[in-house]
């Protein structure tokens, strides 16, 4: 059964989407949402061998095959690798991103994360989210503004740790156990990823690696795997958890003495 929920996933490079929420977004997709995933740049400086040109183009590729897993579409906001920073230029294209989708539910990354242009990212989205709907604002294109201040999530922390490696506390943490295998299959479109952080880690365990850390995020909640959420409640969003709303018991809200309900 539809819903009247448009979801847009944005984040940094291809692939963090489904690392940090491609559970969240399985779950969503079985509930009728219409499911948009976005990244800001194109993963030019991953890899040893091929140009910034090719890699990107084999980056997106994977990217789109990814999201039709779970019957997503993809959208590219033109930005570079390393590059991403809060200026005119990347405003204007998350806005653009934002205009074009009109989500009435967003995610991205933590404002505390262990890459800068993850933090860029997080800030660019986190105001395209508002400055969207203001009509005078020019983002470069025709784009109608939006027609709602969305709510917004940040997703946890890669590693579930905050700078100095300490455990992040998230809001909430949702049941992610009977779709990890769909989480899985999306992370695994990224082979290029996967080769990347092999040569630069020198261990291939990328998928082991996100299946460790949804498991201990399951952990947290008793589940075999879970992944991590924070509610942005800022002036003029809305402050009603809708994500309680669609997924019910999926969704355990962490309170501030750190229980579970």
């Amino acid at each position: 059964m539809k819903t009247s929920h448009r979801i847009l996933a944005f984040g940094c490079h291809p692939d963090d989407v489904e690392f940090m929420c491609g559970g969240v977004l399985a779950l969503l997709a079985r509930k009728g949402c219409e499911i948009h995933i976005a990244t800001m740049a194109g993963g030019e400086m991953g890899s040893p061998t091929l140009t910034p040109k090719a890699i990107r183009a084999q980056r997106l590729k994977e990217a789109a095959q990814a999201a039709t897993i779970i019957g997503a579409a993809f959208h590219f906001a033109g930005g570079y690798d390393l590059e991403v920073e809060y200026n005119k230029e990347y405003r204007q294209r998350a806005v653009r991103i934002m205009r074009t989708v009109d989500p009435s539910i967003v995610f991205t990354h933590p404002p505390a994360d262990y890459l800068v242009d993850h933090e860029e990212t997080s800030r660019l989205v986190r105001n395209a989210a508002y400055i969207a709907s203001v009509r005078n604002y020019d983002c470069g294109a025709p784009i109608n503004n939006t027609a709602r201040f969305p709510h917004v999530y940040y997703w946890n922390a890669m590693g579930l740790c905050d700078h100095f490696g300490h455990p992040r506390s998230v809001g909430m943490q949702i049941d992610i156990s009977s779709v990890i295998e769909t989480k899985t299959a999306m992370l695994a479109a990224h082979s290029s990823q996967r080769r990347w952080l092999s040569h630069l880690n020198k261990v291939d365990e990328y998928i082991d690696m996100m299946r460790r850390q949804s498991r201990e995020e399951g952990r947290r909640i008793k589940v075999a795997y879970a992944e991590g959420f924070t509610q942005f409640r800022g002036f003029g969003h809305p402050q009603d958890n809708v994500l309680k709303k669609l997924l019910g018991p999926l969704c355990r809200e962490i309170r501030p003495n750190r229980t579970t309900r």
